[in-house]
């Protein structure tokens, strides 16, 4: 346990950190930027987290409440699973003689045979000599043909000059041997191709075995990892991560068990250590596709993080940053209200359409005042600004044409994080943003950059100010309508490398919301075809 960074405070909060939705406690920045400086200060550690790593940091008290923080990195780094001043892991794994390593290497050596066998020049040779011979047999029945046709032709000339019915009987079997001939010559090439075919079958046959025989190794490996790694709760409770998982029919995936939060947490339970806040955060180089900075806090993973965390914090009061309590009674007022729309501004923290995290959507709540409604596109439930909902199905089929067809115009404000890796921007300055976004599954609903499988994201974008803290004050006007574009687009080193204030998706600073707001939203009424503009006064300024 490190003692806590000198003039760190920290006051009890309610609850301990919601590892998928929190802002990071004023300790818990200072632990990490600690954390930092010290990797930064050690050649050793700052060369081993180089390439880039999630590292974590939990403030613990110990039995006499005297409070310090543990130190925690995902996975492992250079080979080594423990380093020092750093959490070990659930279950050691590396371990030269142990049961892991020696299946690993069993698994190594099939994965050797596999690659020989399909490198080897007995394989490449088979499938050239398998190619040349349909090329083959295709040039001598391409031939033969041509032969037939030629013969048919004069054949042809034959009947038209002689009535003699031997001689037209003759015609006749010479056609059909021919035409027995060209069966044979094709049975012929086939059996020769079958032939070859048999001993690809046997060397490709043993590869399938390899793998096959690999992959039962891999599964068997994986769950015995998994019952190995057994963890706690704070009802003193215990369990392996694979009955964890089990239960709710699923299959932990890979790596499950090796992430900062969760090494941490059970570091803490078995040293007799109260977790009181956390927080897990980037060191290193930035990836291609997630949103990682250096220093910047981001939520656990969810495929991997959230049955396992769910079971590790039961028996702690989980803290909720956003209450549904705080609005209730809440019903955003209309803008503009006709038979065939309805328009409001909605605030930040409510979803716009019903969903599971038991907050009573915008559409919920219209509804109860204004009768069945329907939703044509979205605002994420941290983003506030200017919504239209259809009052019929006429007008919601209209409406999702628009959205579809790009022709209603969006503006957005925003403001934006100042990071050092960030691209350089003055007041005044327009440029256009060009990522293709896809579902980063693994770490659901966050989004990624993906050049093979994204789909195109277009937002352009003015900048409005530049304020004495450093923080951007920007336009938006997405020229798509992707999942998290604006928030991806802002916080990526190909984008604008600057994370919008407030994003815990994607590293922005803390701050009371996320400082994202629909400004503005034009479209063409869905009776009259009119252009209407629709204006709300940005939030995130107030």
């Amino acid at each position: 346990m490190h003692p806590l960074p000198k003039d760190s405070h920290i006051e009890l909060q309610e609850g301990f950190t919601d590892p998928f939705r929190y802002r990071p406690h004023p300790c818990v920045q200072a632990a990490a930027w600690e954390t930092i400086m010290h990797i930064d200060a050690t050649p050793e550690l700052s060369s081993s987290f180089a390439e880039g790593k999630m590292l974590g940091v939990l403030i613990v008290s110990d039995s006499e409440g005297k409070l310090g923080y543990l130190r925690g990195f995902s996975g492992n780094t250079g080979g080594r699973s423990e380093i020092e001043g750093f959490v070990s892991p659930i279950y050691d794994l590396t371990s030269p003689d142990g049961y892991f390593k020696v299946k690993e290497k069993e698994i190594s050596e099939i994965n050797e045979r596999i690659r020989q066998l399909t490198e080897s020049e007995e394989l490449s040779s088979i499938r050239k000599e398998i190619e040349k011979a349909r090329h083959d047999m295709d040039e001598a029945l391409k031939v033969q043909k041509a032969r037939m046709q030629i013969l048919k032709a004069e054949r042809d000339e034959i009947r038209c000059e002689t009535q003699d019915s031997s001689r037209l009987a003759m015609l006749i079997k010479e056609s059909q041997f021919e035409k027995a001939e060209l069966k044979r010559l094709k049975m012929s090439w086939e059996n020769r191709i079958s032939l070859l075919n048999q001993t690809l079958d046997t060397l490709t046959r043993e590869i399938s075995d390899l793998k096959r025989q690999r992959k039962e190794m891999s599964d068997a490996l994986q769950e015995w990892i998994f019952r190995q790694y057994v963890v706690h709760n704070a009802n003193g409770e215990r369990s392996s991560i694979y009955k964890i998982f089990s239960q709710d029919g699923l299959l932990p995936p890979g790596g499950t068990g090796e992430c900062a939060a969760p090494k941490m947490l059970e570091y803490a339970y078995r040293h007799d250590l109260k977790p009181i806040a956390m927080g897990e955060f980037w060191y290193g180089a930035s990836p291609e596709s997630a949103v990682r900075t250096k220093g910047h806090f981001y939520p656990s993973c969810t495929s991997k993080c959230k049955p396992l965390l769910s079971y590790m914090l039961k028996g702690i009061r989980i803290s909720t940053s956003d209450s549904p309590e705080e609005c209730a009674g809440y019903i955003p007022e209309a803008l503009y209200i006709d038979e065939d729309i309805i328009v409001i501004s909605k605030r930040s923290g409510v979803p716009s359409v019903p969903g599971m995290n038991g907050i009573l959507s915008i559409q919920e709540r219209l509804e109860k005042v204004y009768g069945h409604i329907e939703s044509v596109h979205r605002l994420d439930m941290d983003t506030s600004g200017v919504m239209v909902f259809a009052r019929n199905p006429v007008s919601a089929v209209n409406l999702r044409q628009q959205f579809e067809e790009h022709t209603i115009k969006k503006t957005y404000r925003a403001r934006l994080s100042h990071p050092e890796e960030g691209i350089c921007l003055k007041k005044g300055d327009e440029g256009r943003v060009i990522i293709p976004l896809s579902s980063d599954y693994d770490e659901r609903p966050r989004q990624k950059a993906d050049d093979v499988q994204g789909k195109e994201a277009i937002t352009d974008f003015e900048v409005e100010d530049i304020r004495e803290n450093g923080q951007i004050d920007i336009i938006f006007r997405p020229m798509t309508g992707r999942t998290h574009q604006l928030r991806v687009h802002s916080a990526h080193i190909r984008g604008l490398g600057h994370p919008i204030v407030g994003d815990l998706l994607y590293g922005g600073e803390s701050h009371s919301r996320l400082c994202l707001h629909a400004a503005e939203l034009v479209i063409r009424h869905p009776a009259t075809g009119e252009s209407m503009t629709f204006e709300s006064f940005s939030e995130i300024y107030r």
